[in-house]
């Protein structure tokens, strides 16, 4: 049997059309972006070997860790730095890890303090402020409460006023009754007695 007859015949156009699908295919494979690079961050505290002289090859007394503060400089060259820490510990440093400026690190801590401090001063106004709401509620209520208390003594006050008023002008009436008849009474007498002593006159004239 021929091998012919275990490979199909193909055309040339055929062929043609496969092998431009497989360069295009290519093509985009080779053109597609890159997948992208995952950031990572080194989570590691630096420090710095602090030596008993200006050199790599100096004893190493201790390490610095970055934000530990330096209270003097004693000497310095190019590249080293004498100084004190504030432990009181001295020794050499290379001079490219000190800085005027506070670290990050420093002034994270420090806005983190910052941050709790007027968090607990803002928890503490509001607690201030809640209280004085409630006094001041407190004080709204007595307040209308004295109002009212006040408005009816008014209104009470007003009351007696009237009926004083009414009983002191029926006690005028009385007062003007009782005057006007004691002097009719005290003219009437008085008109008895002048009559009386004319009729005595009169009887001794006769």
């Amino acid at each position: 049997m021929s091998t012919r007859s275990f490979f199909p015949q193909t055309r040339p156009a055929a062929w043609l059309r496969i092998a431009t699908q497989l360069v295009v295919l290519a093509v985009c494979a080779a053109l597609a972006p890159p997948a992208m690079a995952q950031n990572r961050y080194v989570n590691v505290e630096i420090k710095s070997a602090l030596r008993t002289g200006p050199g790599l090859e100096r004893k190493i007394l201790a390490f610095v860790s970055t934000g530990e503060r330096v209270i003097e400089v004693l000497e310095e060259n190019e590249e080293w730095s004498h100084v004190r820490l504030a432990s009181g510990k001295e020794g050499w440093m290379p001079k490219r890890y000190l800085t005027t400026a506070k670290p990050d690190n420093l002034l994270l801590e420090e806005l983190k303090a910052q941050h709790g401090t007027l968090e607990a001063r803002a928890a503490q106004l509001e607690e201030e402020n809640r209280q004085l709401k409630t006094q001041n509620e407190q004080m709204s209520s007595n307040l209308g409460s004295k109002t009212s208390a006040m408005d009816n003594l008014t209104r009470d006050f007003d009351e007696l006023k009237k009926d004083a008023d009414a009983k002191r002008f029926q006690m005028r009436k009385y007062l003007v009754f009782f005057f006007s008849g004691a002097g009719i009474l005290f003219i009437g007498i008085l008109l008895g007695l002048v009559m009386k002593r004319q009729r005595r006159r009169s009887s001794y004239m006769v």
